[in-house]
């Protein structure tokens, strides 16, 4: 019997064999199906496995990256930090956003997706090989940057803010695009993620408080800072000041140096304790407006003590009072609950409300509805520390103001030789042009009184004029007859 060697090859993967078979004249058939059989069974078994290498690779894709945009995930960073010691040669930058919710409110949610998808492509795009882009949640992104220091990680950061400005989404005929916030921060030894997240986050929250798009490193200052919030008062404790009547109103008032009459008062809040200490606002207004919904909130007895104290005389005095940008995002929820309650005794027309000029106000559009209707009941409304920081002009044209307050950015130094007074003659002109008075704060010195009225600025406040007092002494100060002074105080 003659004999037949059928012989066949395969491979698999970087492995390969040979299959031979030896067969008689008359099974020649039959062998070669089986041949056939088995080669065609181990070209499925590499498929499969194929698919199977793609389908982990797909796998390992989707929680390595963003499920919405180019940026890696938050959980592949923690992969990192699981990998990779840290031993303070590497820095962490948070960014946040300044304003966003206001694409999705009014563009909607899907604009908001493109604006996040185009922002983390041109961070990406900017990251260099030792640098990891994450998305750390909503509107927020992370910036891993390995073998730097604290300022060429700041510069950094600096260039990834610049690169958000740029990114931009046509919408409906507009162009929109935000700014944002950036906190930086060296990781330090042993740090994990969550460590590093937090240094920066805390260096954001102070670009945040001061009106956001701008770039801070986490150094000493913020640190301090950082740890007077952490360690601030509780909830507990500011609610029972309050029901002490500890948490009062000073005043400072606002004159008129032609004539030389008072013209208002600006309410200050105050935390005056039972040992003596006064807390100023910056360590528990946040606190405050953190728990509004618990109604934690600036109380009206005093508040209403304060405007009355002043605006009930024939002196024509305003009272006005501050309100910061999350107590005013609090109050446009709650249906303008505690502006109408503090409005309801008092005069509207002697009323003003100051609205903090770098304040983020995150719902631009119920605002402003606010503000009208309050307008319309002759409240009047100022824009406090204008030329510090948000959208100066922007400001100007989304919010219809009263009064414009000035800076003592632009006041200090203007008696000086070379002193830029361009700004604020232009203000001068503009006020004239879009009808809003102008106070000048600040004011400390006699030449810079001068000057100011030289440039036809007669409205002003600072410590030259008169310093924050209690509203019992500034009443005996300016000459008003009040013989209920006493309810001016806090009643016990």
């Amino acid at each position: 019997m003659s004999s037949v060697v059928i012989m066949m090859q395969w491979s698999q993967g970087d492995w390969m064999g040979d299959l031979m078979v030896f067969v008689g004249g008359g099974v020649v058939l039959i062998a070669l199906i089986f041949v056939i059989y088995s080669w065609i069974t181990m070209s499925r078994l590499r498929a499969r496995l194929a698919h199977e290498q793609c389908r982990s690779a797909g796998l390992v894709e989707m929680v390595e990256t963003d499920d919405l945009t180019s940026a890696y995930s938050r959980r592949y960073m923690r992969n990192i930090f699981s990998q990779e010691a840290q031993f303070g040669q590497n820095a962490m930058a948070f960014i946040d956003l300044d304003n966003f919710k206001s694409v999705n409110d009014g563009y909607g949610h899907k604009s908001g997706d493109a604006l996040l998808k185009v922002i983390s492509d041109k961070l990406v795009g900017l990251a260099s090989p030792n640098e990891v882009v994450f998305r750390i949640g909503g509107d927020e992104f992370g910036v891993y940057m390995r073998d730097v220091d604290l300022n060429a990680a700041t510069v950094r950061a600096e260039r990834f803010q610049s690169a958000i400005s740029e990114a931009t989404i046509f919408v409906d005929g507009f162009t929109v695009s935000r700014s944002a916030s950036v906190g930086v921060a060296r990781i330090e030894k042993g740090q994990d993620l969550v460590g590093a997240l937090y240094y920066a986050d805390e260096a954001q929250y102070a670009v945040k408080s001061k009106g956001g798009n701008a770039v801070l490193a986490n150094t000493g200052a913020t640190l301090r800072s950082m740890i007077q919030r952490r360690t601030g008062p509780r909830a507990e404790d500011l609610a029972a000041a309050i029901k002490r009547n500890e948490v009062t109103y000073h005043v400072q008032p606002v004159f008129n140096t032609n004539t030389g009459a008072a013209i208002g008062v600006e309410a200050l809040i105050r935390w005056q304790r039972s040992d003596g200490r006064v807390i100023l606002p910056d360590q528990f207004i946040d606190v405050m407006t953190g728990n509004y919904n618990a109604r934690v909130t600036p109380p009206l007895a005093a508040a209403n003590k304060i405007a009355d104290a002043f605006t009930r005389g024939p002196e024509n005095i305003y009272c006005a009072f501050n309100i910061s940008s999350g107590f005013l995002d609090r109050t446009v929820e709650d249906d303008d609950a505690w502006v109408q309650d503090l409005l309801a005794p008092l005069n509207p027309h002697r009323t003003v409300f100051e609205i903090v000029e770098h304040a983020v106000i995150r719902n631009m559009e119920k605002t402003r509805m606010l503000l009208n209707r309050l307008q319309a009941e002759g409240v009047r409304i100022a824009l406090d520390d204008f030329g510090t920081g948000f959208s100066n002009l922007e400001r100007l044209q989304q919010l219809n103001v009263d009064i414009v307050k000035i800076d003592r950015l632009f006041v200090r130094s203007i008696d000086q030789p070379g002193a830029d007074i361009g700004i604020l003659s232009a203000l001068l002109d503009m006020s004239q042009a879009m009808g809003f008075e102008i106070i000048a704060e600040g004011v400390e010195t006699e030449a810079e009184c001068k000057k100011l009225r030289d440039l036809g600025i007669y409205n002003m406040q600072g410590f030259l004029l008169g310093r924050p007092d209690t509203a019992e002494n500034w009443v005996g100060k300016l000459g008003l007859e009040r013989s209920t002074i006493g309810t001016v105080l806090p009643a016990q």
